[in-house]
């Protein structure tokens, strides 16, 4: 190809490649290009020219024994390499394709967070340390990883502008979540629970996952029921209660919901098919107050993993849902120790 004709695309904040100096000592020495022209055929910054071609600056002798300046492609290039001495060597993830490809399949396939992965990194022979922040950014700024950040982000919410307006119902000041027992507030004990649903598509009625998550051990249930009806949720419990038998008493003691219909019947829920009186107690956060129910929040954000945001519930199968479930509780949590909930339950 010929120098004079070259062209090339334009690349932002990219370095002065050693070919590239070669062109640029051609036509600074022989053609006597100005610092302009230069930076137009290399679609570079005047600026950048300029910079260049003061580091490769050298006097030669001429024909005539004369002293010269001109620019060296070599001295360029050999200033250019000691001056990277200087910001350290190359990233991790730039050196290691076999770590990128299994950071990649942990979060695509096994839906595993950045820290999760980096604990569990010498059980899979890498003898490698890397921070979970490391793998965050390279993720957002798409240079190193088949992913993008909606692989481990959420989609914001949006609100609709068009959605009418729910009269909201009160329910009695002695179930509000001030009332809760002491025990449940502290996580001391095991049985407190906190409740929600998790919706598939926005428009029209159809079945929803009821989620459970016990404060203390992170334990998750799921359930598939027809509608976000309180019938329905009510009878999600009695089918719970009849299949625990005896042993749901003492796993559930409190539930926690916020303020949804579905879960202000409160007398229906807390009504034990299996005995006379009470199965549990339920308690109701403060309007607008996801994080007094952060607990159930966040395991439902691990089920967003699986299940996104618009994906019709009727589709998902009741072995899937089971598979979510059991994914979430043998799940390493930081707060555990990267322990799961379910070694958790078994020192209990």
């Amino acid at each position: 190809m010929c120098l004079n004709n070259y062209s090339k695309k334009t690349k932002k904040y990219k370095h002065i490649t050693y070919a590239e100096r070669t062109m640029i000592e051609r036509w600074y020495n022989r053609d006597s290009k100005t610092n302009k022209e230069i930076a137009d055929l290399l679609n570079k910054c005047e600026r950048t020219i300029r910079r260049e071609i003061k580091r490769g600056l050298t006097i030669i002798k001429d024909s005539e024994w004369r002293d010269i300046e001109n620019y060296s492609a070599t001295i360029a290039e050999q200033k250019y390499r000691f001056n990277l001495t200087g910001k350290g060597g190359d990233l991790i993830l730039d050196t290691e394709p076999k770590l990128v490809k299994h950071i990649e399949n942990e979060i695509k396939v096994n839906k595993k967070s950045p820290e999760v992965i980096v604990v569990e990194l010498p059980s899979f022979n890498f003898d490698i340390k890397i921070n979970p922040r490391t793998i965050r950014n390279a993720i957002k700024a798409g240079t190193v990883f088949d992913l993008t950040t909606k692989d481990l982000t959420y989609d914001k919410k949006y609100k609709n502008k068009n959605k009418e307006k729910k009269v909201s119902i009160k329910v009695p000041a002695e179930k509000s979540i001030e009332h809760r027992p002491k025990e449940a507030n502290d996580r001391s004990v095991y049985g407190h629970w906190e409740g929600d649903c998790v919706i598939g598509k926005r428009k029209g009625s159809g079945p929803v996952l009821l989620t459970f998550t016990e404060r203390v051990t992170r334990e998750e249930i799921i359930i598939k029921i027809k509608g976000k009806k309180a019938e329905y949720v009510a009878k999600a419990l009695n089918t719970l209660e009849r299949k625990l038998g005896k042993r749901f008493y003492t796993k559930f003691k409190t539930i926690t919901f916020d303020n949804g219909s579905e879960f202000l019947d409160y007398e229906g829920l807390e009504k034990a098919c299996r005995r006379k009186g009470k199965r549990f107690s339920v308690y109701y956060a403060h309007p607008y107050c996801s994080g007094e129910r952060g607990t159930n929040e966040n395991a439902n954000r691990m089920i967003r993993r699986w299940i996104p945001k618009g994906t019709d519930i009727r589709t998902i199968s009741v072995e899937f849902i089971k598979k979510i479930q059991d994914w979430i509780n043998n799940y390493p949590r930081k707060i555990f120790d990267y322990k799961s909930t379910n070694m958790v339950l078994l020192e209990i």
